[in-house]
């Protein structure tokens, strides 16, 4: 009889769980993105169910630590620097949705970044000298003469600025990326800068629609979010004298 009582008691008990966590998950999913980030307790749920998410299928590219990985042009998920958006869940999750270039009709697929070198646009010794210049912008020893070199190129032949923007700081409405910030997803040293600029960039995130549940999908979101807006430490208690 106690066995009994104790297998129909942790029946109950299991049932209730799930109950709960279809509850959470329903809210996760009809809660609009930007406002989830403000309930403590869908974004605990959000975090328990995207970390065996994440490491399934984020990991492998991302890192395990979201420190990314400039191999395969992967970026850091847990700063504050950002491609496409400014880092807001809805930001975040259109990504995850629809990816990067992945030939899905909402991708984002707006920015290329040609190669310079490859189509002969630019000669070797032009490269070099807008990756001095890159260098100078990012606050990166440099080589004055080159970087003033560069800047000519940079604003003028290659026409830089019609992506990146007259002040380099690029733009996050199509994928600039930011020049000035010295964040880089595939390496800011001048071996790097010089490839990027010569082979070009056109890197691919895949689209997760359809790989995975909207549930799911809002879950990476807002785990993601998180790890690149920590939650700040309460403040220090006051006593009175």
């Amino acid at each position: 009889m106690v066995g009994a009582l104790a297998l129909i008691g942790g029946a109950l008990f299991a049932a209730d769980l799930a109950a709960q966590r279809d509850r959470l998950g329903q809210r996760l999913l009809s809660a609009r993105p930007d406002q989830v980030a403000a309930d403590r307790q869908l974004v605990a749920f959000a975090i328990s169910q995207a970390r065996p998410l994440y490491s399934q299928h984020c990991a492998s590219c991302h890192g395990v630590g979201m420190q990314g990985n400039p191999a395969v042009g992967a970026p850091n998920l847990a700063d504050s620097t950002w491609l496409y958006g400014m880092g807001t869940v809805y930001d975040i999750e259109r990504t995850v949705l629809y990816g990067i270039r992945s030939g899905r009709s909402k991708a984002h697929a707006i920015a290329d970044m040609p190669a310079f070198g490859l189509t002969g646009r630019l000669s070797d010794g032009e490269i070099r000298s807008v990756v001095q210049y890159i260098l100078q912008l990012s606050g990166n020893r440099y080589d004055a003469p080159a970087a003033d070199a560069g800047r000519a190129v940079f604003y003028g032949k290659a026409n830089c600025s019609d992506c990146h923007g007259m002040d380099a700081r690029g733009d996050t409405g199509y994928g600039a990326p930011d020049l000035t910030s010295n964040v880089w997803n595939s390496g800011g040293d001048p071996q790097s800068l010089y490839r990027a600029i010569y082979s070009g960039q056109h890197r691919v995130m895949p689209a997760w629609i359809g790989t995975l549940s909207l549930e799911e999908i809002r879950a990476l979101s807002v785990y993601i979010y998180s790890a690149s807006h920590p939650t700040p430490p309460p403040p220090a208690p006051t006593y009175r004298q």
